[in-house]
């Protein structure tokens, strides 16, 4: 039966594995075991199984990246993709002390950097496919419900909308000009990004990324992004992420009329069309413009004052022109947003975020790592598996094994 000194055959760790990093709890997957297969095994032991295996995969991949270090890791397969796009960003999940005690304690919210490295058939050249912004963008409601959810799905429930936003369906694409996605594969973890990046880098080598003819890395104005593509990007092109640039914008015009909606949403629409189309010149001094109109903010001025959430977004802007050829992008079949990777974060969150998880540091690298298995569209999550050597197994007392 190829069973290993764990005492399951190699089938049910599969299901085990699957269960523990994809329900929403080890005590959700422990049910489900006993009813779909039959497994009586406690939450415990699940969860013991899932974050060996999750840690015998950060161990995979960590060998990956040392290979990739030293020069020595080679694509998969020898045609390179057509089109080759990283989008990257930030996640979070609650970490708790790791003193060895029961209990939680020094519970805090944490960053979790997430790639989403897709590849998209390539898109015949010639004029920009889809010159006016999507209709989404220009829809008041949706544009209120795409900021809240943004910044949602980027901080803490402390700070987060009181009432959720409902997204609608066909709301939140980022363009009418559908392009053609083809496999998609997930990295995240929680360590910091110097690490992050040749995790990044390893996993585009060996996807043959570096080979492609086009090729961007995509990620909102984040100051650890461009450092990422500065060391180990060189030579792609560098987008910012359209729909967080649209909630900057969004944010300076309702703070630079402040009480005149009309008024606001007019500026909205000028800074969005101008942004949609490259303009990056006519952004600035529309937003100089209203600087001017306002006053400078005093140095000791609040967050929420209206002249320095406008300077903040024109400083935003100005950090981050070289990133917003827009047009250009389009041209080459480059995807303008980040819609990737906040669904891929959404998906991450259902597991691994809220407010009553609270998770030791290596407990939520280990299962951060099966989630972007089974999230990677190329059959990873169960490959693992083919090759992987028994052995002992995890804890003691646990329950009789069932194969």
């Amino acid at each position: 039966m190829g069973l290993g000194t764990e005492g399951y055959s190699p089938a049910l760790l599969v299901k085990i594995e699957y269960a523990g990093a994809n329900a929403p709890s080890f005590g959700q997957a422990a049910k489900a075991l006993d009813k779909l297969a039959e497994l009586p095994i406690s939450p415990k032991h699940v969860q013991r199984l899932t974050e060996r295996l999750g840690t015998e995969r950060a161990v995979q991949r960590d060998r990956e990246v040392k290979l990739r270090q030293a020069g020595g890791l080679q694509p998969q397969h020898a045609q390179p993709p057509a089109v080759a796009v990283i989008h990257v960003d930030a996640g979070k999940l609650q970490l708790r002390a790791e003193d060895g005690q029961p209990g939680v304690r020094h519970p805090h919210w944490s960053d979790t950097k997430v790639a989403c490295l897709q590849t998209y058939a390539a898109a015949p050249g010639g004029d920009d496919p889809q010159p006016q912004p999507p209709a989404a963008f220009l829809d008041p409601p949706a544009v209120v419900r795409l900021c809240q959810e943004i910044a949602q799905v980027r901080s803490d429930p402390a700070t987060r909308p009181t009432a959720p936003p409902v997204e609608r369906k066909g709301q939140r694409g980022q363009s009418d000009h559908r392009r053609v996605c083809l496999i998609r594969t997930a990295v995240a973890t929680t360590q910091p990004v110097e690490e992050f990046g040749w995790m990044v880098a390893a996993e585009a080598t060996r996807r043959g990324f570096y080979q492609a003819p086009r090729r961007a890395l995509i990620g909102d104005g984040g100051n650890w992004i461009e450092p990422l593509g500065r060391g180990h990007f060189t030579g792609w092109t560098m987008v910012l992420d359209f729909v967080h640039l649209l909630t900057h914008l969004h944010a300076a015009a309702m703070a630079a009329y402040r009480g005149q909606a009309r008024q606001a949403w007019a500026l909205y629409e000028r800074l969005l069309r101008a942004a949609w189309a490259g303009q990056v010149q006519h952004v600035q001094s529309n937003l100089q413009a209203q600087l001017r109109r306002l006053g400078p903010p005093p140095d000791n001025a609040p967050d929420d004052t209206p002249s320095r959430i406008v300077a903040k977004v024109l400083a935003y802007v100005t950090a981050n022109a070289g990133r917003m050829d827009y047009p250009s992008y389009r041209r080459n079949g480059l995807p303008v947003g980040s819609a990737a990777v906040e669904s891929l974060i959404k998906q991450f969150n259902q597991r691994v975020k809220g407010t009553e998880k609270f998770w030791l540091r290596g407990g939520a690298e280990a299962v951060l790592q099966i989630r972007a298995a089974y999230l990677s569209d190329d059959g990873r999550g169960e490959a693992f598996h083919a090759n992987r050597p028994r052995s002992r197994a995890a804890g003691g007392g646990r329950l009789k094994a069932v194969a």
